[in-house]
């Protein structure tokens, strides 16, 4: 099993069995410290974590799980400069507009807007800000803008949705951890949020459904989808929150793939996108154009000297998701239905573009055909 990243010296009960665990955690110097939801955390062990779950039987004993957007590991996947940009969005509609929470670094701001093609259109508080990490050129470093250039993508497919975003990502570390993104999809759905994407990813303790995330996810309602990326591994393996199953009467989990989409081609796996029978779709996830800081700020790319323009193309199944998350949104504004109506509408869209909606999928099980969700 790969390995899985976890902050040491926590544990979380679901608080069914805290009853049940409470003595012999606390025997090994764990005692309750708050939580999220029906999730208790435990802190302050001096057995290591991996030891303490293997000597309690009970399956509702997780680690608080680290997730990474997951994209620095391949050099291709860095956000590169771009004279492209994204035609300005049409005026803002009056009435209701379909609701989209999105949890990630947050949103980046300058002389305290955000950036020009999300005015307006993006909720957040102080909490939800990405501050800028310089490095020792003062470029930004880790996931820097990532939460921008996804609610981009996501208001490019809708552009009347209204994107409530929530800033996860620990200040100090980049990580992003089971309890916070738990806190952060209740927090959603108490705000009426009809659509959540998640684009980060991980590899769980004995590939286990994160407990804190999937009891979040449970307490939803069952006409929400939750849009996850599948990951930038290029790999079967199950990574979470793509890899949840809830059941028909809970909200739908739609693990997203990148594809390479060029044209009406038939479109293929991106070399660095997981892949596997536990992936939902696939969408366009390659150099794909979107906001990211100011112009003049990085002041130097990676790939080339030219400065950024307020705009990058970046690769990755991170952006796949927030793509259909847009799509969705998109359906759901125009006919009027829930977000599971819109999911169901879009995987068994008609081909009568002469553009094929379907992607396949070779796998160490065998070939998979899945729905292919193109940009707009």
């Amino acid at each position: 099993m790969p390995d899985y990243r976890y902050r040491p010296g926590e544990l979380l009960v679901h608080a069914d069995d805290c009853d049940a665990v409470t003595a012999p955690l606390a025997a090994a110097g764990y005692r309750e410290a708050g939580g999220a939801g029906r999730t208790r955390l435990f802190t302050g062990g001096r057995t290591p974590v991996p030891d303490q779950l293997a000597a309690l039987s009970s399956r509702r004993v997780s680690p608080n799980h680290l997730y990474t957007s997951d994209r620095i590991i391949w050099g291709s996947l860095r956000p590169r400069c771009t004279e492209d940009f994204l035609e300005d969005l049409p005026p803002l509609r009056s009435g209701d507009r379909v609701k989209v929470g999105v949890v990630d670094t947050g949103i980046t701001r300058h002389d305290g807007a955000p950036h020009p093609y999300l005015d307006g259109r993006v909720t957040s508080t102080p909490e939800d800000i990405d501050p800028v990490v310089p490095d020792r050129d003062g470029n930004p470093t880790g996931s820097d803008g990532h939460g921008t250039f996804v609610a981009g993508l996501i208001l490019r497919e809708a552009p009347h949705a209204e994107v409530i975003m929530k800033g996860v990502v620990d200040r100090s570390t980049g990580d992003i951890e089971d309890l916070a993104v738990a806190h952060a999809i209740t927090t959603l759905g108490e705000q009426g949020a009809q659509l959540i994407n998640l684009s980060f990813s991980g590899h769980t303790w004995e590939d286990t459904p994160p407990l804190a995330i999937e009891d979040a996810l449970l307490s939803l309602p069952d006409h929400v989808v939750v849009v996850a990326a599948a990951g930038n591994r290029g790999s079967t393996q199950v990574v979470y929150p793509a890899a949840l199953t809830l059941g028909e009467h809970h909200a739908e989990v739609v693990a997203v793939g990148a594809a390479q989409v060029v044209g009406n081609d038939p479109a293929t796996v991106a070399t660095f996108s997981n892949h596997g029978p536990w992936v939902s779709a696939y969408s366009d996830g390659v150099d794909r154009t979107g906001p990211y800081f100011v112009p003049g700020y990085p002041t130097t790319c990676r790939h080339d000297d030219r400065p950024f323009t307020g705009w990058a193309r970046w690769s990755g199944t991170s952006f796949a998701a927030a793509t259909v998350t847009g799509r969705l949104a998109a359906v759901m504004a125009e006919s009027r239905i829930t977000a599971r109506e819109a999911w169901a509408a879009l995987k068994d869209e008609p081909e009568d573009t002469g553009a094929p909606n379907k992607i396949r999928v070779h796998h160490v099980n065998g070939e998979q055909v899945c729905p292919l969700v193109r940009p707009r």
